[in-house]
């Protein structure tokens, strides 16, 4: 597309490697920073150019302005019948990929970085005033990505939300506003916290991080490790989302119950750390290794849900918050209960402790 203030084409890297060669560069281009090496981007988009050049320019543009801009003669700027003449130009968005550009030509020949194609905009005139104002407030101008939006990608999660759910709802990983295609929508953050309450994990490591809105989005950047994988794993089926929904649910409600008598002193274990006294009660009545099976005969996980785990929540509090006082008198602690009760090593040290 092409105006007489705004032209937008698609080029060869080959044409962009000379614009940021030099430890000049960024002056020259009067860059809003200088290039930040080997940032995680960076090297992402190296390896993209190294490996792949044709996909190089498939996300993003290298935005320009420039005092002017003329086409002549008969040369070849890929999209345009003649050669493109840039003068007195800048470079508002882009710098990082232009040194990428340059390194790669530098380090891989003129050829290789030849074979990745590049969006570039160029702005002129009125133009170049309002796209560096609009690209400087980029920050605000954009929703910046989490580790939730990547999650959509993930297969065992993709195949999850088209799964059947029949009429018990659905689930959509996506944050927003997104409505259920019919009955309850469950979300990302219900069902991770439920899968990992009732993970066969042999410890509360991945229930414990996602106790926070903080720990959620650190567990699903983690998309391929062991960790994600014992909970996000290709056997997921939406029976065993509803049972694990359902189990947390009930075991936090049977641990609001409780009396208050329980939740003072060492007791302030109930109040700092319910995931893992849910997640230990459920390992107490439910059988984690089958959570994603058909319905079975030998198990009544909703009576057992019912009828079962609110007594086994109890008992579980009481046994831990006994291991909680016993841990402290050992090790002559005092006070200051929240800092430490939400603390992993903590949890373990409950668990463990054979006083």
């Amino acid at each position: 597309m092409q105006s007489p203030e705004r032209w937008v084409v698609d080029v060869s890297a080959g044409d962009l490697a000379a614009l940021a060669q030099g430890p000049d560069a960024v002056w020259r281009l009067r860059a809003k920073r200088g290039f930040l090496g080997e940032t995680p981007a960076n090297r992402r988009l190296a390896e993209i150019l190294r490996r792949t050049p044709e996909e190089f320019g498939a996300v993003g543009a290298i935005v320009l302005v420039a005092d002017a801009i003329e086409v002549a003669g008969t040369g070849g700027v890929r999209g345009f019948g003649g050669e493109l003449w840039v003068d007195g130009v800048r470079c508002i968005d882009g710098f990082q990929r232009l040194r990428v550009i340059a390194d790669a030509a530098a380090a891989l020949g003129p050829e290789h970085v030849a074979r990745s194609t590049v969006r570039l905009e160029i702005y002129c005139g009125a133009g170049a005033g309002l796209a560096a104002r609009l690209h400087h407030e980029a920050g605000v101008l954009v929703n910046a990505p989490t580790a939730q939006d990547g999650l959509i990608h993930c297969p065992n999660i993709a195949r999850l939300m088209d799964a059947d759910w029949e009429d018990e709802g659905s689930f959509d990983p996506r944050r927003g506003a997104v409505a259920g295609r019919r009955g309850r929508l469950f979300t990302m953050p219900e069902v991770t916290r439920a899968l990992t309450c009732l993970s066969p994990s042999p410890t509360p490591e991945a229930s414990h991080l996602v106790d926070s809105e903080e720990g959620l989005e650190v567990f699903w950047g983690s998309v391929g490790t062991r960790l994600y994988l014992e909970v996000f794993h290709d056997r997921m089926r939406p029976l065993g989302v509803l049972r694990a929904v359902q189990a947390r649910k009930k075991a936090r409600e049977a641990l609001s119950a409780l009396p208050g008598r329980l939740k003072g002193g060492a007791g302030h274990l109930i109040e700092y750390a319910p995931e893992l006294i849910c997640w230990a009660a459920c390992r107490e009545v439910l059988p984690l290794e089958r959570l994603h099976e058909e319905r079975s005969a030998y198990f009544d996980w909703d009576g057992d849900i019912r009828d079962r785990l609110p007594a086994a929540v109890e008992r579980t509090a009481e046994r831990l918050v006994g291991n909680y006082r016993g841990l402290r008198a050992a090790r002559g602690a005092k006070g200051y209960f929240k800092g430490e009760a939400s603390l992993l090593s903590v949890w373990l040290d409950v668990l463990a402790y054979q006083g």
